[in-house]
């Protein structure tokens, strides 16, 4: 069996955890709380990078922090917001089991992947710009004899793939729950 995560929400606590603590670094910067999560819910649906994010908002703030130093504060803390229930079932069921796919800026998502520590628990990495589609369309048939889990924490990715196209794709709409009896 081969499996497919997502990575935001999934497997890192983005929203509970990291935006929190993305927020309390960009306060302690003097950038009023209020209004980077006003710029934030502005930009987000756009491939998101943290870098772009923090410069539009030191300019607008006339700050004289070094966005690189800044930057680096936010993602030194990446693995305190793992999901580690999840890492430790991928860990027993090993790397060349396991795809990540995620969506969004290219360098941040990188950089989240690598800080937290979770890049080498993967075959491939693919981070896209919106669809996931075609490339859980390439994973499902370069591994036609196998079946295939894909966790995903977004609706829109799961009804956006043709499932009917991939006989051995499964999806799981990811909300938190237990996934042990998936990994056994």
């Amino acid at each position: 069996m081969k499996y497919i995560f997502d990575f935001d929400d999934v497997l890192f606590n983005n929203t509970a955890q990291f935006k929190v603590h993305m927020f309390s670094i960009l306060a302690e910067a003097g950038v009023p709380e209020k209004s980077a999560r006003a710029h934030y819910l502005e930009v987000r649906e756009k491939e998101f990078s943290l870098r772009n994010f923090i410069q539009t908002l030191f300019t607008k703030y006339n700050l004289r922090y070094s966005v690189d130093v800044v930057y680096q504060q936010i993602m030194e803390q990446t693995p305190n917001f793992l999901n580690t229930e999840l890492v430790e079932l991928i860990k027993k069921i090993g790397k060349e089991n396991c795809y990540l796919v995620t969506n969004g800026d290219q360098e941040f998502n990188n950089d989240k992947v690598k800080y937290s520590g979770t890049s080498d628990l993967f075959k491939k990495i693919y981070i896209v710009p919106g669809t996931k589609k075609e490339v859980i369309r390439k994973i499902c048939e370069e591994n036609k004899t196998e079946e295939i889990l894909f966790l995903e924490d977004k609706q829109k990715f799961i009804d956006d793939l043709e499932i009917e196209k991939h006989p051995n794709l499964r999806t799981i709409l990811y909300t938190g729950q237990n996934l042990e009896p998936y990994f056994q």
